[in-house]
């Protein structure tokens, strides 16, 4: 962004279709860990939501500003989302989402970048 009275944000969503996945709380923390980590994000708090019958929300404030992960296990989709405040690129996004589902497998994994300087 141009403006300088502007703070980075980085804005990044994911779209990832697997066959089946293990919907446990512990197997979607281990995902969001390992996209943290790969990413060298600080995690602030988690919280989380099970639903019935399926399907987990997870939230990870960070100092950075937030990761959430939202799973449909009936369809076999996750869906990230990273929002930064501090200089990530869209092409470590996708690596460490790469990273963190080659176990399981995807069908895909799509990113998109928002950019908020083209609005």
């Amino acid at each position: 962004m141009t403006n300088q009275s502007i703070p980075i944000i980085n804005h990044f969503v994911a779209l990832i279709k697997l066959e089946k996945f293990d919907n446990s709380i512990e197997k979607i923390e281990e995902i969001a860990q390992s996209i943290v980590g790969e990413m060298k994000l600080n995690v602030v708090k988690r919280l989380n939501h099970m639903f019935s019958p399926q399907g987990i929300t997870l939230v990870y404030i960070l100092s950075e500003s937030h990761l959430v992960i939202h799973t449909w296990p009936e369809t076999g989709i996750i869906h990230v989302d990273l929002v930064t405040c501090s200089q990530r690129l869209e092409k470590e996004f996708k690596s460490s989402l790469k990273l963190a589902f080659v176990d399981f497998n995807p069908n895909f994994i799509k990113v998109k970048s928002v950019d908020f300087d083209k609005q």
